[in-house]
């Protein structure tokens, strides 16, 4: 490939909700510029992003694909991105990647509800935006009333760049609005003049200019329009169906003459403790917003150029984990294509191989540029399954697949659950559970059992207790045990966690002791009195005591401090605590009281509800044991049209009746031991 320059580059995320055309348009620009001989579909399971065996199989995109293609003398780098919220992982990072955002939007069925939150995520990050129509050429489409509805929800700067000919059966052309062709519908010279608006309002020489009849050259008014997108006071909206291949060429000639070049967005990152600007021509940063382990089990990793250069077998540090790695050959990548390249200059997307301790998110430099980009926010992976290996034996096997998997996803979560003994996987929803472990069996041929985690609740009081005794006593023949304490026992604010304080005066229990009781009551704490869960925000103090001279030792104060502790806890009306989430329920407005109504079922305090266009938002406090499988039941109330986000936000106490049905199964438990 021939070494391109920084302004003919144009990096473009292709976003959108789950089924928006945003696989089959790239494919269409593919075969337009002779890159494939002939189009794929996602039917036929052959399309160029969706190569995966996993995404063959189910009809859909479930991670970011980089499809590198030259367009006349611009080389375009799109991310095909998945629009499914449990893919919102990598749409985090390839917004990062990039200097435009095509928002695809499809013509049958309108904005959807993942939507918005890439919008939302596109206004944090200040990243210029286009709209493009798809599907138009359906049965029953109407291009004003798409328009419409995407001006409601973001904004009458939402101005057409594209214009077709018309809708469904009478779809068959698009003109350009600023350049109206032969033949272009007469409403197009009243979208020109409001689109010529906006631009000069992003320049306000140029503005007064223009509010005086003054001539603005071509060259002026094109630099404009990309300054307009770049100050987010413009978003054009394109018009392109792939499958009958129409206005494919128009909108890579509107991206190619107004897209953003990748020296036009400004980037920052921090050194020294400082923010600072980066300087593309400074030396070599990169983000890295993709990594994978192929089915040949080869880590590749996708990353960006924002300054300065990298070239093939060099070096570079990973500045999360400070690590120098050495890289063999770079590669330009076509979904799953690969070229050899000599080098990646600023601006361009690459892709590097065989470098293990690479995560999406991390930031690249030369050994002499101390710059860390800024750290990605993930959202809390919150819908788990406990798993073990079906065979004995595979413990290590899925223990390194599991690691990988976390490694390809920063939104999935494994860890060892210390407080219920479960090995916890945890996603974004039951369908990305479903796939990472599809993936599991593929990869690394394991296989597991699931069942639903145990949900963290823990024990605490909400009274004091003065001056609670206990001595053990043990004789064995020989030495003996002996050990007496006294405590007090005191709740702590939530969130106060374990205090121990020791105000024994004298020697009523030697100081080499005194620990012992400590690490008595903490052990008892960790397995919990009533129900088996972790004992939290609690102060104990030693206040008394009694050592015998001979037969005490280590242990006894462990049991005595242990016995005290349960001793003194039962006394202190114990209670058990329940994690509580923050929930965001995005839902056509048709289904926003079911929602509610299921909510205030399953024990949810009703935050706020609200309309935005025709999606309704409701947010909610709930206790997570209430949501379990809250995906199933939302999909069964919206028909698939509803998506959600949780967050952990504190722990409150259970309601009498689940604290009574959870104790009673522990103490079950307990009995069948």
């Amino acid at each position: 490939m021939a070494r391109i320059e920084t302004p003919k580059i144009r990096n473009i995320a292709l976003v959108g909700h789950e089924g928006a055309g945003k696989t089959t348009l790239v494919e269409a620009f593919l075969h337009k510029v002779g890159v494939l001989t002939r189009m794929g579909t996602i039917k036929e399971g052959n399309t160029a992003s969706d190569f995966d065996p996993d995404e063959r199989e189910a009809g859909k995109s479930f991670s970011c694909s980089t499809l590198s293609f030259s367009y006349k003398d611009v080389l375009f780098n799109i991310l095909d991105v998945p629009g499914s919220s449990d893919c919102v992982g990598d749409m985090l990072t390839a917004l990062r990647a990039v200097e435009c955002a095509v928002i695809c939007v499809d013509a049958t069925s309108g904005v959807k509800v993942n939507t918005r939150r890439i919008w939302q995520e596109t206004e944090k990050l200040g990243l210029p935006c286009c709209f493009a129509v798809t599907r138009l050429d359906a049965e029953n489409t109407n291009f004003a009333k798409t328009l419409a509805e995407i001006q409601e929800l973001f904004g009458d700067r939402c101005i057409p760049a594209l214009w077709p000919d018309g809708s469904a059966a009478s779809f068959s052309r698009v003109f350009p609005v600023l350049e109206p062709a032969e033949g272009a519908p007469e409403e197009i010279s009243s979208i020109n003049e409001k689109l010529r608006e906006a631009v000069v309002e992003a320049d306000d020489a140029l503005m007064e200019k223009y509010l005086e009849g003054e001539e603005i050259s071509d060259d002026v008014f094109r630099a404009t329009f990309t300054k307009a997108m770049l100050q987010r006071v413009l978003f054009p909206v394109l018009v392109a169906a792939g499958e009958p291949q129409v206005g494919l060429e128009e909108t890579l000639d509107f991206l190619a003459a107004f897209g953003p070049k990748p020296n036009e967005l400004e980037r920052k990152g921090m050194a020294g403790g400082e923010e600072v600007v980066l300087d593309p021509d400074n030396g070599f940063v990169g983000f890295v917003y993709r990594t994978v382990a192929d089915e040949f089990v080869t880590r590749i990793s996708y990353l960006r150029v924002l300054s300065g250069r990298i070239a093939s077998n060099t070096s570079f540090v990973n500045r999360r984990t400070g690590k120098t790695e050495r890289i063999g050959s770079l590669l330009k990548v076509c979904g799953k294509e690969q070229e050899p390249i000599e080098e990646g200059v600023c601006g361009d997307i690459v892709a590097v191989a065989k470098v293990e301790d690479i995560l999406a998110g991390d930031t690249l430099t030369d050994d002499k540029t101390e710059i860390t980009l800024p750290e990605i926010q993930f959202p809390t992976p919150m819908c788990s399954l406990a798993v073990q290996p079906k065979s004995r034996g595979d413990e290590q096997k899925i223990s390194t697949a599991l690691k990988e998997l976390v490694a390809d996803d920063r939104t999935i979560a494994v860890q060892a659950d210390s407080q219920t003994g479960d090995l916890v996987l945890s996603g974004m929803s039951d369908l990305h559970l479903s796939l990472m472990l599809k993936r599991l069996k593929r990869r690394r041929k394991v296989e597991v059992d699931t069942a639903p985690p145990k949900i963290p609740y823990k024990e605490t009081i909400t009274k004091s207790a003065k001056y609670v005794e206990y001595t053990h006593k043990k004789q064995t023949g020989g030495a003996g045990q002996f050990a007496r304490v006294f405590i007090d026992l005191e709740p702590l604010e939530r969130g106060g966690g374990y205090e121990f304080v020791d105000k024994i005066f004298g020697g009523v229990i030697d100081q080499t002791f005194r620990p012992s009781v400590d690490k008595g009551i903490q052990q008892k704490m960790a397995e919990g009195v009533i129900a088996g869960y972790p004992v939290v925000d609690v102060r104990v103090t030693l206040v008394d005591g009694k050592t015998h001279p001979v037969d005490s030792k280590d242990i006894a104060f462990q049991i005595a401090g242990r016995e005290a502790f349960k001793k003194a806890f039962l006394q202190c009306n114990p209670v058990l605590l329940e994690p509580i989430v923050k929930l965001e329920v995005v839902v056509p407005q048709a289904n926003m009281g079911d929602v509610m109504g299921d909510l205030n079922g399953k024990r949810g305090r009703i935050l706020s509800s609200n309309t935005e266009g025709s999606l309704a938002v409701v947010q909610a406090l709930i206790p997570l044991g209430e949501i379990q499988n809250y995906q199933a039941g939302l999909k069964s109330m919206t028909g698939g049209e509803g998506s959600y986000t949780m967050e952990f936000d504190h722990y409150d106490i259970v309601p009498p009746n689940v604290h009574k049905a959870i104790v009673a199964e522990y103490e079950k438990e307990q009995e069948q031991k």
